[in-house]
């Protein structure tokens, strides 16, 4: 009785916070240091009614300071299958809490998410674009669980950098006997349990302070969330279990059972096709072509479509299918010429799963697994372009492996160290009225690669030329003479040549001339801001450079100065650099690598003045003087 009763107290506070004006002055002055806004209020109620329904109510209510904060004031939900907005109202009050404007539900707009034909997935939203600042919104809405109760809504009360909490509550009822499972992250908040048996339950978060933004910071680690998921659950009519990992994985494969038949003519073209292969790593790379040039991506979110793939016969006959899907009739290709294949549940999004918190979130991907002699290739099915067995992205991502037998987790393999590897062969040639004369030889592999091949794929030549010219550091640059070659396979490699006229490439200055020292430079002066740090620094991605400069002497000038050889190396980069005359010309070469990896923020003032003197050392010039 005493937690009812306690239950009964916080709800009657709730309603009367929820119905307050919000004017600014009300704010504490803490939660206006460093803020664009402020969530005033929040309160999300999510109650299970049954194994296939439940209703999700949220009020939310947030006060925009500045224009910087305005996309705070925004509201947005998905609806498809699974979701239906019910209900919904909203108010916006001045700054001194006076309402200037009610928003009813006919006033929000609804679109499509893709024009997919299999996909009915829609996003509901309102902007408001306010004339003066400070402004605060209130929206208070409804939305329908319906045909299966799969998952259950977080707790994330902060909705980004910048923004400051004063109240947000959460409460969650169960139906009888179901076990809520959680898990928090970046706050060890617990719930006040009301009554166990009724499976209620409470979160309060109150005066949470602004996390001011920093480049590169944890930020999975800095805001409050709290992450629900149901024990067992179902999807439509399809039930299952997420008591653990193989659980999940084990319905997983339910859902493929009896969807690998192709049709009798897909069958006798990939053995035609395969019948001359000389072994199972050919066969692959040539089914996997055939996939690329016989199918196309669309969302799929049709009832169950969200989480089990079409029939492979299916999309045999239509030619398009979603990651699911084509992963799937993958799979059931390579069965046709006996190779083994595995579906394959990863995120594009984060790289570890929770390994003892399974939940359908976590993953938002399908590719596929096939071991062969010796070796695992992965393939990307949702792409007409990608590099055979090339992972991009994902490579180190953990991800669930299904099979009809067995279940498990693997991470997929890092790539080497310094794949990721730009190269650049440049021969340089300087008129004496300083118009520069470049012929450069660009080498990109593996994610260097993913950067520049899928945007020249089918880039104009205007788009082009812009793509190349912002690979060097020259002023109005003239491209021609362009061509590529493309080596793809798991590890790809984009080699890029063309010429460059520039007019100004050199400064003159008297009988001087001045020529930068390597145009392909990478610029570093922005890789860490501010002048103070308060979060550890997350490098996660790494970058390693080597060039070769060729640059020949104009006539009439002799060698002045050049730059010092260098080298420097420290816990977050390397950086070495050399130049010699060689026959009327010099040669220039350097190599640039940033480590990635996690530093603490005492490590700031020496990362930054690490990266600063990389940059000022990349902007060496060479002088020349007439003779």
């Amino acid at each position: 009785m005493k937690k009812l009763f306690l239950f009964l107290c916080l709800l009657a506070f709730v309603k009367g916070y929820g119905q307050a004006n919000y004017p600014v002055s009300a704010i504490p002055d803490s939660l206006k240091t460093d803020a664009q806004a402020v969530v005033r209020y929040s309160s999300e109620t999510f109650i299970q009614q049954d194994e296939q329904t439940g209703i999700y109510k949220k009020t939310y209510v947030v006060t925009v300071l500045n224009e910087k904060g305005k996309a705070y004031s925004n509201f947005g939900v998905g609806e498809d299958d699974f979701f239906e907005l019910k209900k919904f109202s909203g108010e916006v009050y001045d700054a001194a809490g006076k309402v200037i404007k009610k928003i009813a539900k006919k006033d929000l707009i609804t679109v499509a998410i893709s024009a997919d034909l299999a996909n009915d997935a829609k996003t509901t939203f309102y902007n408001y674009h306010a004339p003066v600042y400070p402004y605060t919104v209130k929206y208070e809405y409804e939305v329908k669980y319906k045909n299966g109760v799969w998952s259950y809504p977080y707790f994330d009360p902060i909705p980004g950098y910048d923004v400051s909490l004063e109240q947000a509550i959460c409460f969650l009822q169960l139906p009888a006997g179901r076990k809520l499972r959680y898990k928090t992250q970046g706050t060890n908040i617990q719930p006040t349990e009301i009554n166990q048996v009724a499976g209620i339950y409470i979160w309060d978060l109150l005066g949470v302070k602004a996390i001011t933004y920093e480049e590169w910071a944890p930020t999975k680690e800095l805001f409050p969330v709290i992450y629900f998921s149901p024990e067992t659950f179902c999807t439509a009519n399809v039930c299952g279990s997420m008591v653990n990992w193989e659980t999940f994985g084990q319905w997983s494969a339910e859902l493929l059972k009896g969807r690998n038949v192709l049709p009798p003519k897909n069958i006798d073209k990939v053995k035609e096709l395969t019948q001359n292969a000389d072994n199972q790593r050919e066969k692959v790379k040539i089914l996997y072509n055939y996939l690329q040039k016989t199918t196309r991506y669309v969302g799929i979110q049709l009832g169950i479509g969200g989480w089990q793939p079409m029939k492979a016969e299916e999309v045999a006959k239509t030619g398009f299918g979603d990651c699911k899907a084509l992963s799937n009739y993958m799979k059931s290709i390579l069965e046709v010429v006996e190779i083994p294949s595995y579906y394959t549940i990863i995120s594009t999004k984060r790289k570890r799963f929770f390994p003892d918190f399974p939940s359908i979130e976590q993953a938002n991907h399908i590719i596929l697994t096939v071991p062969i002699e010796n070796d695992t290739v992965y393939l990307e099915c949702t792409s007409q372009t990608a590099p055979f067995g090339y992972i991009g992205s994902l490579a180190g991502h953990d991800a669930l492996v299904v099979n009809s037998d067995k279940v498990f987790f693997h991470t997929l393999p890092e790539l080497p160290l310094r794949a990721d590897e730009e190269s650049n062969h440049i021969q340089m040639q300087v008129d004496a009225d300083g118009t520069g004369h470049l012929t450069v030889h660009s080498v990109f592999k593996n994610k260097e690669f993913e950067k520049l091949y899928f945007p020249l794929k089918n880039a104009s030549i205007k788009e082009t030329n812009e793509i190349l010219s912002s690979l060097l550091h020259v002023h109005k640059p003239t491209i021609s003479n362009f061509r590529k070659e493309e080596i793809l396979d798991v590890l790809p490699r984009l080699d890029l040549y063309f010429i460059v006229d520039c007019e100004d490439f050199a400064t003159q200055t008297g009988s001087r001339i001045f020529i930068p020292v390597n145009p392909s430079r990478s610029s570093l002066k922005n890789l860490l801001t501010g002048s103070s740090r308060k979060y550890d620094i997350v490098m996660e991605a790494s970058k390693y450079q080597n060039d070769t400069i060729t640059i020949r002497i104009p006539e009439g000038y002799s060698i002045e100065n050049l730059p010092k050889a260098v080298e420097v190396e420290s816990p977050y980069g390397y950086f070495k650099s050399d130049i010699a005359e060689d026959n009327g010309q010099l040669i220039y070469t350097q190599i640039l690598e940033i480590k990635k990896g996690r530093f603490s923020a005492a490590e700031f003032e020496e990362m930054k003045k690490f990266y600063n003197r990389i940059e000022t050392l990349q902007n060496g010039r060479i002088g020349l003087k007439k003779i």
